[in-house]
């Protein structure tokens, strides 16, 4: 593509941008072009890290609209972008952002900016970096969160963990709920919930906290494709079957934490 920088001359009737006859190349009179101001053209170009997720062309380009309104409002020094709308398919409802030691940021002004321009509901999480590194050492739900994310600058998490089994006590309250009242759940919620106790599960048994290995050991435990015979065919047999089964691996988890967390 040809582009030739030219200053605008001010006319006293129109504004008018000149060329030479031999610098036109194939801009020949009557041709239609296209004129945009240089500064749009030298526009920073924000990058889009992506993390054990592979972006279709429509969800980076609105990533990049959210990171640039966010750019735009305050300084970071990370945006992170998490959740359910790095998931494969056309799952617009939310967004999670990530905003790491952000400063003169306001949250509900660039709550209401991104809702405008992008009209999808962001879920901001303005953080300090040392907080967030405590999150991914104790909390593996905050661990399962960054699993999978799209950044706008490279970031390498540490690995290292620390159990808080007073924590792990307070998360394992929402899975008892669960258990109770299953039916009071939407789908959403039940896997949701359903990740979360499986998140639990595998920190404190010492293994990696990843959607993977959560997917694995969902399968391992209530057997394979339960996710579609649970939630979408509502599949009565199955139904009672998981509900034996969790309050069952529940009993263990709980009773292990609890005593963990009597020390």
């Amino acid at each position: 593509m040809v582009r030739i920088v030219k200053k605008i001359s001010k006319g006293s009737r129109f504004n008018q941008v000149y060329l030479q006859k031999n610098e036109g190349i194939d801009f020949k009179p009557g041709k239609t072009v296209i004129i945009t101001p240089l500064t749009d053209i030298l526009a920073k170009e924000l990058p889009v890290f992506e993390y054990n997720v592979k972006l279709d062309s429509l969800k980076k380009e609105i990533i990049k609209k959210i990171f640039e309104i966010i750019d735009n409002s305050g300084n970071y020094d990370n945006i992170i972008i998490t959740g359910s709308f790095l998931n494969k398919g056309f799952n617009f409802e939310d967004i999670d952002i990530i905003i790491i030691n952000p400063k003169s940021i306001n949250k509900e002004n660039l709550e209401n900016s991104i809702k405008k321009d992008i009209e999808i509901m962001p879920h901001l999480i303005l953080i300090d970096s040392e907080s967030f590194n405590r999150g991914i050492k104790r909390d593996p739900l905050f661990r399962l969160m960054i699993n999978r994310y799209v950044s706008i600058k490279r970031n390498i998490f540490r690995k290292d963990k620390e159990i808080n089994y007073k924590l792990l006590d307070a998360y394992l309250l929402k899975n008892k709920n669960f258990i109770e009242g299953y039916d009071f759940y939407n789908i959403k919620q039940r896997k949701k919930l359903l990740r979360d106790f499986i998140s639990i599960r595998l920190f404190t048994g010492n293994k990696e906290v990843t959607i993977k290995n959560v997917k694995k050991e969902i399968e391992l435990i209530f057997g394979k494709d339960i996710i579609e015979k649970l939630f979408y065919y509502g599949d009565a047999e199955a139904k009672r079957k998981f509900i034996i089964k969790l309050k069952k691996e529940f009993n263990k988890l709980e009773r292990r934490i609890l005593v963990n967390a009597s020390k």
